[in-house]
């Protein structure tokens, strides 16, 4: 599965690198970072969201007019917490148990940004392809009144996932120097973490995040 994922990693950063080359009028580099808050889809009753970082090192190739490329390479913790009932052996409800799950993935995410604007604020939005590389997993654990039992599900899950971006932010500062901005964005999954799990497991995730070029 690893190696299958290089091909189309591997094309659109050729594909990136030539657009460098080709149309670029500036390319800037920055740093960006924030909170997420990340869920599954398989079964929203029986999970609930946690929070997590994301942070990248990013380039941006802005055209001419008002689009520009941006390639992401960072590290993005996402999770889901699972919830189970514990009842007594007559049936009668003790209370819920979690198990808070923790993943962490390396990010490749190339995206192409549309801005409404040509002054020093620049409202954008954008969307791209995001290719996940699982790097630590921390499964959670129920804790019953008699036993703790530990979440399984992290053990079965794919290391490769494949996603989508998009994102909405404003940007401020000139096309020569120092620029912030700050961004909105929801992650999806498009492939299924868990092929052999009853129905679709994909993660969801939104993100607050700041981020400085140059």
């Amino acid at each position: 599965m690893m190696s299958k994922s290089r091909v189309p990693v591997s094309i659109l950063l050729l594909l990136m690198l030539s657009s460098v080359d080709l149309l670029a009028q500036d390319v800037k580099f920055g740093l960006k970072g924030g909170l997420n808050s990340s869920w599954i889809s398989d079964d929203p009753a029986e999970s609930e969201s946690v929070l997590g970082v994301n942070v990248a090192f990013f380039s941006e190739v802005q055209f001419s007019g008002r689009i520009s490329a941006i390639l992401d390479l960072g590290l993005n913790q996402r999770g889901f917490q699972r919830v189970q009932n514990e009842t007594t052996y007559t049936g009668e409800l003790i209370g819920e148990r979690k198990a808070r799950t923790r993943l962490s993935y390396f990010t490749i995410s190339p995206q192409i940004n549309v801005h409404l604007s040509k002054t020093h604020w620049r409202p954008y939005f954008g969307a791209g392809p995001r290719f996940d590389f699982l790097a630590d997993r921390k499964p959670g654990e129920f804790e019953f009144s008699e036993v703790t039992v530990p979440d399984e599900t992290a053990d079965l899950m794919e290391q490769f996932v494949i996603g989508s971006i998009l994102s909405a932010g404003i940007k401020h500062g000139g096309r020569d120097g120092f620029q912030w901005k700050l961004e909105l964005r929801y992650d999806r999954d498009f492939s299924d973490s868990i092929p052999e799990f009853p129905g679709l497991f994909r993660s969801n995730s939104v993100a607050l995040m700041f981020g400085l070029s140059f």
